[in-house]
């Protein structure tokens, strides 16, 4: 029985908490995660590259070994009607808000345009019943 270093049991542990889902450096939540030697580096508080199959060939078989029952548990993947239904259901979402967007636009345009009107008015002394004198301050800048 071969006697394990300090670096490879932290390895070691390090598989085992990404096994358990323990981790505290990668995110195994991530639908991007997998069991790989860098992932277990990482976990391990090593850069990339250190784990090796001529370094550490037991633990490398572990690691594949882990990889294989990840993809036979991970659910299972979405077929491609389903990813149309999705992207579909996604596109009305993404039209309806931008209709819901564009009448709150036109109606905050149409009230610009009668504050512009109105202040035009007022300007050109185009007030409808009223006498009002309206002295223009230059603008200083």
């Amino acid at each position: 029985m071969k006697v394990r270093t300090k670096i490879e049991q932290e390895y070691w542990e390090a598989l085992e908490r990404l096994k358990k889902g323990k981790t505290k450096v990668v995110d195994t939540k991530s639908s991007r995660f997998k069991f790989t030697k860098d992932a277990v580096g990482r976990e391990a508080g090593r850069g990339k590259g250190y784990v090796r199959y001529e370094r550490y060939p037991l633990l490398c078989e572990a690691i594949n070994d882990a990889e294989d029952t990840r993809k036979k548990n991970c659910t299972v993947t979405a077929s491609a009607n389903d990813k149309i239904e999705h992207q579909k259901v996604q596109k009305q979402k993404a039209i309806s808000k931008y209709n819901q967007l564009k009448q709150e636009y036109d109606l905050l345009m149409m009230e610009y345009l009668n504050v512009v009107r109105r202040n035009f008015e007022l300007e050109t002394g185009l007030v409808e019943g009223k006498k009002v004198k309206i002295i223009r301050v230059p603008n200083i800048r």
